[in-house]
Order: structure tokens, then C-alpha cells, then sequence
């Protein structure tokens, strides 16, 4: 979408200019929540961009942080769903209704009262200004209606049985006494940008250095265990050495790493007596994407090719070190071990590079010369550029070398982050990239717009049909069918190679107090980070 572009740019340019701490929020009220008493906790965490509800890095990082400072009308424990801003909940004429009672008493960090005009508020102006995160579809609410101070109804223009966790348990509900005045919320840092109801507010922020977040005093839920949560950059989940380094030195007390990062865990255990190591999925896919409007990787016919090449065990052992780390990629692109993988598909890739090459001659595409290297039709010197984040590199290393034993000879360039990549793929600047996202494997409507949001996008019109039928579905049943039809068409077109689907390790130092978990099916819509603010409260609320 131009407009999400464009918003994004915006968004991420305001956050480059940032060169000293911001104060972006002064928060003063009752000691009702946790205090300074309550400890600090640090965890290695990154710098996602500023935590306002529209200006943090769209990736599920910035979108978990965003989470401690604003809440959502439901949430997700490591169960299912759980009450949050609204105690209850039910569906109504075949969920085509949706009534959420909210709890009372509830206030924003500001201490101004949290009602269900806030909520009709926050879906009218975020349906005008569009949101920069997940694949909610707010044009599929007919109407939201407040009945009274503590009911909100939506009335759907279908039937959706997903919509208390796709949407309820994402969308972050904002305050209209700030938003109501504001033209462009992408751009807006003024006073109340971060005033929202989470158990956490933001006290500071610093570029490059992370931030730091203390206790919501007006917080409606169970007591914080700590006072003073500091998200510490750089590090987190695309840093794993810096989390590791500040894991030994004891600079940081908690750390997720992805699965390829293991070596890093098990350095951790042996120098950290009593660490405490959990496993989890990780609902994570790295893939190799194409260029969609450059051929020949435009061609499905090339596209199969490049997968019969690769050997995506031998990539998952020399990339990620151990099949105990990651299980290899399948044609469905989510994990075959998810519970809407097709039954109809394979669970794994066929290797057979005699059939790419075979694929590769009736393209046109051959080794005129002699050096090994194909070149196009018309005779002319090809060498595609393979592009990938820095944390990708030894996956776009075997990639080019698996792909170059079958005469496609690329050029590997690797930039410093998944944020550069993002910008370099839609400019348009390559033909095949080494990336990764979330949301693979856990939420089923995910299929219905993981392949548009996520660039490189694929523009298929018999995806989009199907797209819009599984986001239309009346019923779970005919959602798992639409997803199948979605995995299958994948595995046909092949617009982009799942290459393998990690695990996500949880590391703590002995004595935090916090017991972080993975929640089900991810936070939101399938971000794996184990960092659920659930895990930050003394008990569970009500």
C-alpha cells in the first residue's frame, strides 16, 4: 500500500533524527502500581523505534514493546485467550456481532477514565488512517457502537470466527482525548503520543541505546514485579552476540535467541551457573524470496528450478549448525508441523539438481562460455544479485554456492539490518533475497496477507482471490480449506522458498523473578518472543 509506505518512511526517517534521549511522556499519579522498591529488570532487547502506537518498527519486536505501554480489548496467555481491557466477551448471529464488556475503572497513564468511546475512537480513526502493523482489515466493520460507558459492539459486514484473536487480541486501543486532534499519527511525537493503559509507560528513549519503562501508577491490573524495565540496546533477537555478551557480563538479565544462535546459548549456560534455558516455536520462516517483476525470476519455471537446487538439509546444518535448532523448509511455506499445513502437500523438499538443470536449459538460460556460470537467452553475461540482512549472510552464502553448482552464478550483497533490506527490496534493487518474518505457522489467517505485507510482495490475482476467501470465512472449517488452497497454489508458484523454520531459546540469569513464557500461538498474531506482559505481574488479573 503507497500510503504504508509512505507512512513507514515517515515514521523511520522521525526515529533516524533523533539524537539525544527523547522524554516522550511525564507521568504523575497515585503509587498504585509498582514502584522503584519493585526492582529493575533488563532485558537485551534492540532499538524498534519510538513507542507510539503507529511509530514502532513494524517487526514483532517493536510490536511486543509497544504492547507493555498499550493494551488491547483481549490478550493471550500460553493457553489461549484471556480477558484484558474487556472482561468478557460473546459472538452473536453467527459471528457477525461481537460484544466486548469492558472492565470498569479502567484509566490511561495520564489518569483520564478508559471507556468504550475510547474503543469505537480508536477503530474509526485507525480505519481513516490506516495502521502500520499485522493484517487487520478494519474495512470489514460495518459499524462500532457504544451503548454505554463499558459495551462496544461491532457489527461485521460477514461472519469472522477469528475476530477476537486476529483482531480484538491485536489492535491497540488508544486514547481519543489525544488522538482526536492529531492529522498524521505517524508523525506525531507531542505530548501523550506513548499515554497508554499497559502496565508500563515510557520514560525514556534513546536511539541506539534502547529504552527505559517504569511502572503504570494508574495500572487497572495486579501489582509489577519491577519498577523499572529497561529494553537494552543494542542486542535482542537480530543482535544475539551483544544479548550473549550482556547475558555473561551480566549487563542484561533476560534474552530471546533464535534458533541459528544456539552455540551463543549453550556459551551462556556454560559461563552463567543456574541459567534457566526454555525451547519454544518460534512461528519464524527464512525463505528465499524472488524478484516478481524481472524475469527469469518472474518465472515459475525458474522458481521451481532454484528449489530443486537446494538442499535445505545440508543448508539448516551448515546455516543454523543442528537440526535440533531448525527443521528444514516444505513446500507449504509454514511449518509442516503446523495444524493447518495442507495434508495434500509433501512435508519436505525434493533435492535434485539434475532436474533444476533440466528446468534451467529449456528457459534458455546456458553455460555458453565454458565458466561455469549461465548466461541469458540472448547470450549476454547473468548475474543475478542475491541480497540479504547481515544476521542472513551464511544462509545467502550456501544459497549462492548450492545455486552456482547448477550454473546460476550470484552475486551475494549483504546489508546491516532487516530494516535496510525491507527498503532495499521495495525499491526494487534485486533479484533474489535471503529474509525472514513471523506469523508462519500459528494464526491461519495469516496466510491471507503474509504474502502482500511482507516484501517481496506477490501480486498473484488467484492469491488474492483466495486471500479474500480466508479472510472472509464463515467458519473455521472454511478457513483451514482456503488456507489449504493458499499453501498449495504457494508450493506451484513457489514466490518465495521457505528454507528453514527455527526454534526460539529463552535465556534468563538465575534469581529473575519474572517467569517469561511462550504464549500461545504467539503474541498478536504470531510474534514468538517469549516477552508476554503477563509474565511481568504478580498474578494474573481477573
Amino acid at each position: 500500500m503507497a500510503r504504508a509506505s509512505r507512512l513507514l518512511a515517515a515514521s523511520l526517517a522521525a526515529a533516524a533524527a533523533l539524537a539525544v534521549v527523547l522524554l516522550l511522556s511525564s507521568h504523575q499519579g497515585p503509587a498504585a502500581g509498582g514502584g522503584e522498591e519493585a526492582g529493575r529488570l533488563v532485558i537485551s532487547y534492540g532499538d524498534w523505534g519510538p513507542l507510539t502506537p503507529f511509530a514502532f518498527y513494524p517487526r514483532g519486536p517493536g510490536y511486543v514493546a509497544a504492547s507493555l505501554v498499550f493494551d488491547t480489548l483481549v490478550w493471550k496467555d500460553e493457553r489461549g485467550l484471556v480477558p484484558w481491557l474487556a472482561e468478557s466477551w460473546e459472538s452473536l448471529d453467527g459471528g457477525r456481532v461481537w460484544v466486548f464488556h469492558l472492565r470498569r475503572g479502567v484509566r490511561w497513564s495520564d489518569g483520564e477514565p478508559l471507556t468504550a468511546g475510547d474503543v469505537v475512537f480508536t477503530f474509526e480513526y485507525m480505519s481513516r488512517h490506516g495502521w502500520h502493523w499485522g493484517g487487520v482489515n478494519f474495512s470489514r466493520i460495518e459499524s462500532i457502537e457504544a451503548p454505554d460507558p463499558y459495551t462496544v459492539v461491532f457489527r461485521l459486514k460477514g461472519p469472522d470466527p477469528f475476530f477476537a484473536e486476529d483482531v480484538a487480541a491485536t489492535v491497540f486501543i488508544i486514547p481519543r482525548h489525544v488522538w482526536e486532534g492529531v492529522g498524521d499519527p505517524y508523525t506525531y511525537r507531542g505530548p501523550g503520543a506513548t499515554v497508554g493503559s499497559g502496565p508500563y509507560v515510557v520514560e525514556s528513549y534513546e536511539p541506539g541505546r534502547g529504552y527505559v519503562l517504569k511502572a503504570n501508577p494508574y495500572w487497572w491490573g495486579p501489582r509489577q514485579l519491577y519498577g523499572t524495565l529497561v529494553l537494552a540496546a543494542p542486542g535482542g533477537i537480530t543482535e544475539p552476540r551483544a544479548s550473549a555478551e550482556a547475558l555473561v557480563s551480566g549487563e542484561a538479565d533476560a534474552a530471546a535467541f533464535m534458533g541459528k544462535a544456539w552455540r551463543l546459548v549453550r556459551l551462556v549456560e556454560e559461563r552463567v551457573e543456574g541459567v534457566r534455558v526454555e525451547k519454544g516455536p518460534m512461528y519464524w520462516v527464512a525463505f528465499l524470496g524472488f524478484n516478481l517483476d524481472r524475469w527469469p525470476t518472474s518465472s515459475p519455471v525458474f522458481r521451481r528450478a532454484v528449489a530443486y537446487a537446494l538442499n535445505l538439509t545440508e543448508l539448516v546444518l551448515r546455516a543454523v549448525g543442528s537440526l535440533e535448532a531448525a527443521v528444514p523448509g516444505a513446500p507449504g511455506y509454514v511449518p509442516p508441523y503446523s495444524w493447518f499445513y495442507s495434508p495434500r502437500l509433501p512435508r519436505s523438499f525434493t533435492y535434485d539438481p539434475v532436474e533444476a538443470g533440466r528446468l534451467l536449459e529449456g528457459l534458455g538460460l546456458r553455460d555458453v562460455d565454458g565458466d561455469g556460470c549461465r548466461e541469458l537467452p540472448n547470450g549476454t553475461a547473468w548475474r543475478p544479485l542475491l541480497v540479504a540482512p547481515r544476521q542472513l549472510e551464511q544462509e545467502a552464502l550456501v544459497v549462492g554456492e548450492m545455486l552456482r553448482r547448477v550454473g546460476v552464478c550470484v552475486r551475494v550483497k549483504t546489508v546491516a539490518s532487516f530494516k535496510q533490506l525491507d527498503s532495499l527490496v521495495k525499491g526494487g534493487g534485486f533479484d533474489m533475497v535471503v529474509s525472514g518474518h513471523g506469523a508462519a505457522g500459528n494464526s491461519v489467517k495469516a496466510l491471507s496477507w503474509v504474502f502482500t505485507r511482507i516484501a517481496p510482495a506477490w501480486s498473484s490475482g488467484e492469491y488474492r482471490r483466495l486471500a479474500a476467501a480466508l479472510a472472509g470465512a464463515a467458519s473455521r472449517q472454511e478457513a483451514l480449506e482456503a488456507a489449504y488452497a493458499i499453501e498449495e497454489l504457494a508450493a506451484g508458484e513457489l514466490p518465495r522458498i521457505a528454507l528453514y523454520y527455527p526454534y526460539i531459546y529463552l535465556v534468563e540469569r538465575p534469581g529473575v523473578e519474572a517467569r517469561f513464557f511462550f504464549t500461545w500461538g504467539g503474541i498478536d498474531g504470531g510474534v514468538p518472543l517469549p516477552w508476554n506482559k503477563m509474565a511481568l505481574l504478580r498474578e494474573e488479573p481477573g
